[in-house]
């Protein structure tokens, strides 16, 4: 692949990226200062609200860094990127995709020990044990993130600098899968008690809706309106997650396709925003009001 091919392809996922960010910057920002703002007033921060705004933060580290590492090629060229960078792009992105998928889990099972009822004593010592977790669980969710992805961004990035042609690496596929077997272990462990727990919530909601409407002649939507909006966020989740899992993957055997590949992560980072929002009722509120004083102040 030629040199003007592969500026003119940096270009096109540059500007992809760059459109992404300027698009999501306002909706990640607006959960981020709602929940600080809402952490100031009361001195404390719902655990669903924590980790959504985790996930938002991590969205938007996840754009700002797209941006920097194809601008940082572009103005310094492949080859006078040294080791040192390419290890620290590489943790970046493991390490966010590997804390967005534990952030993702841990809301999972939030939102499963509030929705699913079991009158068993652990199960009953799990519901109040697993609050006092936080906010510590996410300190340990970013330092866990590190660690396992810093082997596998040492041995990618091994390969990756010893390429002389991008997106034309000689090193077969497999040996670069391979050399992140073990992070991509500790994410399919993660990733099957997340859909674990999706399914088991799933079902316990469904279940829970038929009671209510075999034993209720007046049942309203709105009394399962906020559990069922918390399994459509945590569906997306699964999406989300299995793409950015997948996605790298399949970019290592058909290179040609990367623009196509940036294009997908951006489309679902935008998409990212209202299922995150949605899945707050105090996030759709506040956004509520926002939307009734712009058009206030535009009248």
């Amino acid at each position: 692949m030629s040199t003007e091919i592969v500026k003119a392809l940096d270009f096109y996922i540059l500007a992809i990226d760059f459109v992404s960010l300027l698009m999501t910057f306002p909706g990640y920002m607006f959960i981020i200062v709602v929940n600080i703002l809402d952490w100031m007033k009361n001195k404390r921060l719902d655990i669903s609200d924590q980790l959504i705004c985790g996930l938002g933060l991590l969205s938007l580290i996840h754009r700002i860094t797209q941006v920097s590492v194809v601008c940082i090629i572009l103005i310094y060229g492949l080859n006078e990127i040294t080791y040192f960078t390419w290890i620290s792009m590489h943790l970046m992105h493991y390490s966010i995709n590997l804390c967005t998928l534990l952030f993702s889990t841990w809301l999972s099972i939030h939102f499963c020990l509030k929705i699913v009822n079991i009158n068993h004593n652990l199960y009953i010592n799990i519901q109040n044990w697993f609050p006092q977790m936080f906010p510590w669980i996410h300190f340990l969710s970013v330092l866990t993130s590190l660690l396992i992805s810093g082997p596998a961004a040492q041995d990618v990035s091994g390969i990756i600098s010893n390429s002389i042609i991008f997106l034309n690496i000689s090193s077969s596929p497999l040996k670069i899968f391979l050399s992140s077997k073990l992070y991509y272990v500790f994410s399919a462990i993660f990733f099957l008690i997340f859909v674990i727990m999706v399914l088991v919530t799933i079902v316990s909601l469904y279940r829970h809706i038929k009671l209510m409407q075999n034993n209720t002649n007046h049942f309203r939507a709105e009394t399962i309106e906020v559990p069922v909006n918390a399994v459509k966020t945590l569906i997306f989740l699964i999406c989300l997650n299995l793409l950015h899992f997948i996605l790298p993957i399949v970019t290592m055997f058909v290179r040609n396709h990367l623009q196509l590949v940036v294009l997908i992560f951006a489309i679902l980072h935008s998409l990212d925003l209202p299922i995150l929002i949605r899945g707050s009722t105090k996030l759709k509120k506040k956004l509520n009001e926002l939307w009734l004083y712009l058009i206030s102040l535009a009248s």
